[in-house]
């Protein structure tokens, strides 16, 4: 019977086991599906980016917004 460590606690379990006998987890030696890898790092890219673009236009409104600023309450000649 081939061993593979639970995923809850690392335990060695075997492939067939409904449950681990250290932690109790349902299902030990099931992996995570391609689909279900692929749709997590795409989340993960959509928060960096996300966060990226947010820290990025509070950049530039750092740097651009005095200006403007200036710009609209300049009186007219």
């Amino acid at each position: 019977m081939p061993l593979v460590p639970c995923r809850g606690c690392g335990r060695p379990v075997d492939i067939s086991a409904e449950a681990c006998p250290g932690c109790g987890a349902t299902n030990p030696a099931r992996k995570l599906s391609r689909q279900q890898s692929d749709l997590i790092v795409l989340l993960i890219q959509l928060v960096l980016g996300f966060a990226l673009l947010i820290g990025g236009g509070t950049l530039a409104w750092n740097a651009v917004g005095p200006i403007i600023k200036s710009q609209l309450t300049k009186p007219p000649q």
